[in-house]
Formats: C-alpha cells, structure tokens, sequence
C-alpha cells in the first residue's frame, strides 16, 4: 500500500474499533430470553429523551396525528341544526364510531371516527359512502387508541 491509501485504510479501522468501544457504554434496555438464546437490545439514552419529548407532545396537543371521515361542512343560520341531526343519524345507522360536531367559525363541522391511518379511514369511507355520498377524508388529531 501507498502511504495515502495505507492512512486511509488505517482511520477507517480506528472509527470502527472507536464504535465499537462506544457501542459497549449503552444502556441494557430490554432483554428477552426464548427458548435458548437471550436477545440484549442496546440503545443510546439519547433515544429515550426523543421518545419522552415527543410523549409530552402528543399530550400537550391531547391527541395524535390522525383522520377523520367529515360528513358535513356548513354555515348558515341552520347549520348547527343540521350538524345536530347529521350526527343522530349517523349514530343510529353506525353507532360503533365516534362522532364529533365541530365549530370553526362561521363553518359547523361534522366528523367521525379516530384513524390512525389513512388506510383505516378508508375502510369505514367505503362502508357509509351509500349513505353519505359528499363524505371525505381529512387529517385531523384525533384521540389516543383504546388500550385492552
């Protein structure tokens, strides 16, 4: 080797054996023995810190990034009426999803589910679409998932 490629060679070997080293300090986080063998998961304790800051996020926003299915967008002098009756009627053909009237001025909204992903939005879109032929999906934060 020529000196150029030997100190080339030579650096990358110390950044791996400097890894290494610096892999050997992390934290035990979670240890899983099955059947025979035993799995140790190392992390950064950096990574718990952006996981604590994006928790207390999502609680001070009381809610997750998510989607609704909006069935109603109205204003007028009927339209909290209209919102009103909207969600009754929702509730009574589908009473298994969440419904919520929403005012932003001079607009009623009405908006059900709790969807995580678009794609669980869609299925529920595709089941009241017969029934609510304008509804559509939005973005919206919606309510942390039930824990069973």
């Amino acid at each position: 080797m020529k000196g150029g490629s030997f100190i080339i060679f030579f650096t990358t070997v110390l950044l791996f054996v400097v890894q290494k080293v610096d892999a050997q300090e992390n934290a035990v986080i979670a240890m899983d023995e099955w059947q025979t063998g035993t799995i140790t998961v190392r992390q950064d304790p950096r990574v718990q810190d952006v996981v604590n800051r994006q928790i207390h996020q999502n609680k001070r926003k009381k809610g997750i990034d998510g989607y609704r299915i909006q069935l109603l967008f109205n204003s007028g002098p009927t339209a909290r009426e209209q919102a009103d009756r909207t969600k009754a009627d929702f509730l009574s053909a589908f009473p298994d999803y969440p419904v919520y009237v929403l005012y932003q001025s001079p607009f009623f909204k009405v908006r059900i589910g709790d969807f995580r992903t678009k794609r669980e939005a869609l299925k529920v879109y595709h089941q009241i679409l017969k029934k609510y032929p304008t509804a559509y999906i939005v973005k919206d934060i919606v309510r942390f998932p039930d824990i069973d």
